[in-house]
């Protein structure tokens, strides 16, 4: 059964940085609009990203929705590309919201180079600090530091620590920079939250013109919906911590890319002998294009590669998958066109497979000539072959684009 319809379990809570110009240096509106925004480092592929997040996921990273025709095997690579895209920015705004709920206070002491606001929730202490931070002839550079424990606490443990430099930029939370999330510590902050430990490491650089946000997830057992399993029951295999690296690129009127490195554990092996009653999890890889057309519409590609996992020391060598996608405007959800699944041994000969065209699709559509060669089930030599070097330190992934568009 090909799903030609992708839909959307939980709209995400992406708002695009607003506000005209603004000053850097010192002075209140310097320092606030140099502050973090959730609404600017996180990932906005759809205009349904609008509403705050929640515990919903769209896809979990172990749910049965890769390779092959009729249910558990079918590619689905945009939804699995939006469930990273969902569960990414929602642990980010795990740590934002602390911040953005301590700003919409007046802050409790301000100079003219630093602003400390604080708040007290659920028994929790919590301050947040910027101040420009003293570099050269430059009057643009902001440190953040939020920091969180028990009511009563002499000294708060720092939960998030960042910069920005807003050289060159005038919009409201404009600018590039980094910023670091320690888990371990937002959890012994707050005792119900779900996620106790690893890290996220965050690079940005963001505009009115373009939006590039890269993620580095370390150690991380991610927070998982439990309405999406069977008795409301996670597995334990899934809750075990896992690392991935994101880089998403947008540019409005233009197009986009999303680099995908994650640990993802897959039921579907499209091998009778291979079987992952454990779950563990597979190296998986993806990288994800779209372009807007002169007519207005977007035409994507995403390209897939898991190998690893249950299919190590077996005769499947990787698993290449792909699918192109169509929407009818920027930010609307796709609808799928041409797709395909294939389990490839060692120099590339496919074991087993399926597409679009083996399954006579009557409603598949062609891919977008613009990406270059499709892969198919009988030619290893036209898989996809342009996998990044690093899914966090180096650029976006380029996408094609109409010049006047």
């Amino acid at each position: 059964m090909n799903r030609r319809t992708l839909f959307l379990a939980a709209p995400l809570a992406i708002v695009l940085a607003c506000g005209g110009s603004t000053s850097t240096g010192t002075g209140s509106d310097a320092l606030n609009a140099a502050t973090p925004s959730y609404a600017a480092l996180s990932f906005d592929q759809t205009a349904a990203d609008t509403a705050a997040p929640t515990a919903a996921l769209i896809a979990d990273p172990g749910s049965p929705q890769m390779m092959g025709p009729g249910g558990g095997c079918h590619p689905h690579l945009f939804l699995r590309e939006r469930e990273v895209v969902e569960r990414v920015n929602r642990h980010i705004y795990k740590v934002l919201r602390k911040v953005e709920r301590a700003i919409a206070r007046d802050p409790l002491t301000e100079t003219a180079s630093s602003r400390t606001w604080t708040m007290t929730e659920s028994g929790v202490d919590i301050s947040f600090t910027i101040q420009l931070v003293p570099s050269g002839p430059s009057t643009s550079l902001y440190s953040w530091e939020l920091a969180a424990g028990p009511t009563g606490s002499t000294s708060l443990p720092v939960v998030m620590t960042g910069k920005i430099d807003r050289t060159g930029y005038t919009g409201k939370h404009e600018g590039e920079g980094t910023m670091e999330v320690d888990f371990a510590k937002l959890h012994a902050a707050f005792p119900n939250e779900k996620v106790a430990e690893g890290k996220i490491e965050v690079q940005f650089k963001v505009s009115a013109a373009a939006r590039t946000i890269a993620v580095k997830a370390t150690g991380i057992a991610w927070d998982l919906d439990a309405g999406h399993f069977d008795g409301g029951m996670i597995p334990a295999g899934l809750t075990r911590p896992r690392s991935g690296e994101y880089v998403y690129h947008r540019e409005p009127g233009k197009g986009g890319s999303l680099k995908i490195q994650d640990q993802m554990v897959f039921f579907c092996s499209m091998d009778p002998k291979v079987s992952n009653p454990d779950l563990v999890p597979a190296d998986a890889r993806m990288v994800s294009r779209w372009y807007k057309g002169t007519d207005g519409t977007i035409h994507g590609r995403s390209d897939g590669l898991i190998t690893g996992g249950q299919f190590a020391g077996t005769t499947v060598d990787r698993i290449v998958g792909v699918t192109c996608h169509n929407a009818s405007a920027e930010q609307h959800m796709p609808t799928e066109g041409y797709w395909l699944m294939k389990a490839e041994a060692i120099g590339g000969a496919t074991l087993v497979g399926f597409s679009s065209t083996s399954v006579s699709d009557p409603t598949a559509t062609p891919c977008d000539p613009a990406y270059g060669y499709v892969p198919n089930l009988d030619d290893s030599a036209k898989d996809f072959t342009g996998w990044p070097e690093s899914y966090y330190e180096t650029p976006p992934s380029p996408f094609p684009f109409l010049p006047g568009t």
